[in-house]
């Protein structure tokens, strides 16, 4: 709330409104006194004329005071002017039947109007002392004044008391009514602002939207050029894969007769020194063979071209071939390549010519990389499903790298890992192969320490076929990661 002191206006522009027709009628008053003095014959009564002459002037004076936008001077001059002319009357005209006496509330009411509610309570206070002590001067004998001031004391009381409590009461509405305006100006400003971020808003959506549109377009045009360069790449693979293999079977070929079949020329061997680099002809004859056959598969896989001959499979005879297949490949006859797997494992629905290919791919890598200690071919029955690993312990893999090794073109950086070479597409492969088969591939390594890469392939029944045995578990061994 806006608080208003005692002494200040209640409202301005209430007094302003106000105080033109007061003044006005001011001077009205003035004339009409002069006129009743002339009609009354009192014209050789000079001191009778003072009174209009005295409001004249006070009304003269408060119009100026107002064009000089002195508002409040203005209304304490003229309703002091009313409310003490009645005493000048009191000499002039006494006090007995003297109605003009009974003329000060006006003064005391205009004091409470134009000015403050504590002016008027002034003014009535010193009317009331004012009135008396001239009384006691002017009236003989005393006691012809007491009903009159009386009277007028006790009718400028009253006056002066609704006065105060009107005053106050106008005040209050007044505040309050302004307190409303300014809340309402308030919220005015505050939706016009609101209003003005909701359009900004609006305009930003709008823009964002225009954005979006395009990004989305941008995407889409990318999406279909990264989908034809993808198609494209695969095409190519798959066709110069194919053309590659042609020449390689027969380079192979013939080097394999030169050293195996010497019936093929007239049974005359070939010198050592030639056969040495017939048999490197032969080894990377077959090592790009390989790289090629990966990459056939991957073409196949990403064009979404590779079929699997899937049927009931015993995975038994694989992980026997598995192993079989490791103790040929590694490098150190003091390596323990063995398994750990039952006699009877749960079928499985699975292409066998793929299953072996992810098995030896494992093998292989696990040969690679192992200089010492053992290599493990295992597996179990796990819910409806069966786990196979293969753990080695050799130069293991970094935890940062780990995330990276089931991706195309993938090759852990280390020493032992150049020297070895390699495309990097076989554990994608892998990676390709089991997920077809409805399975999942991941690896735990340790630095320093070894690998466990593990697959799972869906069983036909979780049921043992026969016997069951018991089966060694894994070594836990540092980080676990799925691809």
């Amino acid at each position: 709330m806006h608080e208003h002191a005692t002494n200040a206006l209640p409202d301005e522009s209430l007094a302003a409104d106000i105080l033109p027709v007061v003044l006005t009628a001011s001077f009205v008053v003035a004339i009409g006194v002069c006129g009743l003095l002339l009609i009354f014959e009192k014209s050789g009564q000079f001191a009778a004329y003072s009174i209009p002459a005295l409001i004249f002037i006070s009304t003269l004076t408060a119009s100026q005071r107002r064009h000089m936008g002195q508002t409040q001077n203005a209304g304490l001059i003229i309703s002091y002017t009313y409310g003490l002319v009645p005493l000048i009357t009191i000499p002039v005209f006494g006090i007995v039947n003297n109605p003009v006496i009974y003329m000060a509330p006006i003064g005391v009411g205009l004091a409470a109007l134009l000015v403050s509610p504590d002016s008027a309570s002034v003014l009535a206070r010193l009317y009331g002392l004012l009135l008396i002590a001239v009384a006691l001067v002017f009236t003989t004998p005393l006691t012809d004044a007491i009903v009159p001031v009386v009277s007028a004391l006790v009718l400028l009381a009253a006056c002066s008391l609704l006065s105060w409590v009107s005053a106050y009461s106008v005040q209050g509405t007044i505040d309050w009514a302004l307190e409303t305006g300014y809340k309402s100006e308030r919220r005015e400003l505050l939706l016009r602002e609101t209003q003005r971020e909701l359009e900004r808003a609006l305009f930003e959506r709008d823009r964002l939207n225009l954005r979006l549109q395009q990004v989305n377009t941008d995407l889409e045009r990318a999406k279909l050029a990264a989908e034809a360069a993808y198609r494209s790449k695969s095409s190519f693979m798959a066709s110069m894969s194919h053309e590659l293999r042609t020449p390689l079977n027969l380079v192979i070929g013939f080097s394999t007769a030169m050293l195996e079949h010497p019936e093929m020329y007239a049974d005359e061997p070939l010198p050592e020194l030639y056969r040495n680099d017939i048999r490197e002809i032969q080894q990377s004859g077959k090592h790009l063979l390989q790289l090629i056959n990966d990459i056939l598969d991957l073409a196949k896989v990403e064009a979404g071209k590779l079929e699997l001959q899937t049927t009931t499979l015993d995975v038994h005879p694989l992980l026997i071939e598995a192993v079989k297949a490791g103790k040929t490949l590694i490098k150190s006859p003091s390596i323990d390549v063995r398994g750990e797997f039952p006699e009877q494992l749960p079928l499985v629905i699975a292409d066998e010519i793929r299953i072996r290919q992810v098995l030896l791919n494992l093998v292989s890598n696990a040969c690679k990389f192992t200089d010492e200690g053992e290599i493990v071919v295992g597996a179990r029955a796990i819910d409806n499903a069966l786990e196979i690993w293969v753990r080695d312990t050799g130069i293991g893999i970094k935890e940062e790298d780990q995330v990276r090794v089931f991706g195309e073109f993938e090759q852990v950086e280390n020493h032992d890992s150049k020297q070895q070479g390699g495309t990097g597409l076989g554990l994608s492969i892998c990676r390709w192969l089991v997920e077809l088969h409805g399975g999942e591939i991941w690896l735990r390594s340790s630095e320093g320490k070894g690998s466990v890469f593990t697959f799972t392939l869906p069983c036909v029944s979780v049921q043992m076929q026969g016997r069951s045995s018991a089966v060694i578990e894994p070594e836990e061994v540092a980080v676990s990661t799925k691809a």
